[in-house]
């Protein structure tokens, strides 16, 4: 159930973009009487790092999560998007994170989920990368994204400064954005 639990991303790296040419190919006849095949640019992250942040209300459902990081055990193999892109997951840790209404313009270090809504104000340094991409937000069972927003974030990692209306701010002094 989407309202049950809560999530925030940062990057733990700048985004490095490389495009690299896919040759697909017919898999469904023997592979020595492929003759044909189609070219693709595609782009990929390079030397990709997050840092997920994540509660839930169902406690058990919580623990059981916390239980399967902390041993490096899953159900299905952690991917970044297509199936030659494997991820590898490290638990971190917990922390305790205070609710925060934004009053005064604070440095958030999460990506900006639906910030056209969620953001009275955002401050552009000079030299700041600050982009925006449209995301998908949820996935049902099925795969099938029903829902997606534009997100916001600082390419080379760094916090954005702005006054969010909601936030939490982290034992660390971190301030996220959930969603």
């Amino acid at each position: 159930d989407p309202g049950s639990y809560q999530i925030a991303v940062r990057l733990g790296a700048p985004v490095k973009k490389v495009r690299m040419s896919l040759n697909l190919i017919n898999t469904k006849i023997h592979f020595w009487r492929i003759k044909n095949r189609t070219q693709i640019r595609t782009e990929f992250v390079k030397n990709p790092l997050y840092h997920i942040y994540f509660s839930h209300a169902d406690m058990q459902l919580y623990q059981s999560l916390k239980e399967r990081l902390k041993t490096h055990t899953s159900v299905y193999t952690v991917s970044l998007g297509l199936s030659q892109l494997l991820g590898n997951i490290q638990f971190m840790g917990e922390k305790e994170m205070t609710m925060k209404k934004g009053e005064d313009v604070i440095p958030v270090h999460s990506v900006i989920p639906r910030w056209k809504k969620t953001v009275k104000s955002i401050e552009y340094p000079e030299g700041a990368e600050i982009f925006s991409v449209n995301y998908p937000l949820h996935m049902t069972p099925e795969r099938v994204v029903d829902d997606r927003d534009v997100v916001l974030f600082d390419r080379n990692g760094h916090a954005i400064h702005c006054i969010p209306d909601t936030y939490c701010q982290l034992e660390t002094g971190e301030n996220i954005v959930l969603f």
